[in-house]
């Protein structure tokens, strides 16, 4: 169900429906439900409440507010899986209304939980609907620091988010540990409000697809030999940051393809003015066939399996969802340094190097790695899924978080 205005606040149809388990109601709250890691991880956790939900000690019932105000890529897919949006713009030209509807929302939505993605931003939000708030309210910190702008405003902006963080989040949850330091939100025994690394987490089904298969699919699609071996990048081609660094994966991928012709890439990730100037310069080099930009996928899992080698030489990440993913798919990964160790749930798939060392020295390790055996696939998913990122233990975990906040006083 998709509702934008106050007097559209329903109650649950399900609240008449009979249930023997108590029900957990919580609302998450996102700018918007583009391709990334915390979106990917609310349909990967909706999806399995679908299939499992009778599993856990409590019937969960999850609602999404879009404080960017507008339908993107995964809105149809979460209303699909029965969760209801709240589309409330949060921007200084609508604050009044924002606050109003958004206070009015946590009124009549009765929620246990409120689970906000927007870092900072969270903490403005908690502010704005105190007095309104559920028990347990967890702030989950995403983006690295380095990714801010450095405005007067936008400083002030987060210095006011970072006092509602401290006055009102029972948890502060960060994708790994050094985010919560960059934050200066480091676990302390000191304090009464829980902060701790919380892993998005992923369906791992798409992962025991046909490795060869997939391979050969692959190779088929892009009119490639058998004997192709495919680089992968990952990552948004355009950002005000270039957070994910794919000019630099590029200079790496011409490189490896100079030194051994078998190699390809492909290079997939959303941004349309970044993949037209990349596909100009990459025809006008003649390397148009040998590295392709598809755009965004959303079978990057089977890629990841045709696929000899993950580049990820992102200048700053959170975690790295990628990285883990394709560990699932036991795809060798070449990381940046600056990419949290926290990723790492096979070590034999995953080394790191700093982005000091130029593209020629990449190119050489990432070669080198090509080369190497890795791990069986049925061990490196197994490893994942018995670990912090699988989504049904993320889904645990959160339950735990917001327990743990029902001990608090709004």
């Amino acid at each position: 169900m998709t509702t934008s205005t106050p007097a559209e606040f329903l109650r649950d149809p399900l609240d008449a429906a009979p249930t023997t388990r108590p029900v957990r109601r919580v609302l998450h709250v996102f700018h918007s439900l583009g391709v990334g890691g915390a979106e990917a991880w609310l349909v990967a956790m909706l999806e399995w409440i679908r299939e499992n939900g009778r599993t856990l000690p409590v019937d969960l019932r999850v609602d999404v507010c879009i404080t960017g105000g507008e339908r993107t890529v995964l809105d149809e897919r979460v209303e699909t899986l029965g969760s209801r949006i709240y589309y409330l713009r949060y921007d200084r030209a609508h604050l009044y209304s924002f606050t109003k509807a958004f206070r009015r929302l946590l009124a009549c939505g009765r929620y246990d939980a409120i689970h906000d993605h927007g870092d900072y931003g969270a903490g403005v939000h908690l502010l704005l609907g105190s007095g309104q708030l559920p028990r347990a309210r967890v702030v989950h910190i995403h983006n690295p620091a380095a990714t801010f702008g450095p405005s007067l405003l936008k400083r002030l902006g987060r210095a006011v988010g970072r006092a509602g963080l401290t006055r009102f989040a029972t948890t502060v949850a960060g994708t790994s540990l050094r985010i919560l330091h960059e934050y200066s939100f480091a676990p302390s025994a000191d304090i009464s409000q829980r902060r701790m690394a919380l892993h998005c987490g992923f369906d791992l089904t798409p992962f025991a697809y046909d490795a060869e298969r997939a391979r050969a699919e692959l190779r088929k699609e892009f009119g490639w030999s058998d004997e192709t071996k495919i680089l992968l990048f990952v990552g948004r081609l355009e950002s005000h940051f270039n957070q994910k660094n794919p000019r630099f994966a590029l200079a790496v991928a011409r490189a490896c393809i100079q030194r051994d012709s078998r190699v390809r890439a492909i290079f997939v990730g959303s941004g349309d003015e970044a993949r037209r100037e990349i596909q100009a310069e990459l025809e006008a080099e003649h390397l148009d066939e040998a590295i392709r930009l598809p755009g965004l996928r959303f079978d990057v899992p089977r890629m990841m399996l045709a696929a000899e080698l993950l580049l990820f030489p992102s200048i700053a990440e959170g975690l790295g969802m990628v990285a883990v993913e394709a560990q699932a798919a036991g795809l060798r990964v070449l990381a940046s340094d600056s990419t949290p160790r926290e990723c790492v749930v096979v070590p034999e798939l995953v080394e790191f190097l700093s982005l000091g060392a130029s593209p020629s020295e990449w190119a050489d390790r990432a070669l080198k790695i090509m080369t190497s055996s890795p791990p069986s696939r049925a061990t490196a998913r197994a490893a994942v899924y018995d670990s912090s990122f699988s989504v049904e233990n993320s889904i645990r975990a959160l339950l735990d978080e917001y327990d743990f906040g029902t001990t608090s006083p709004p």
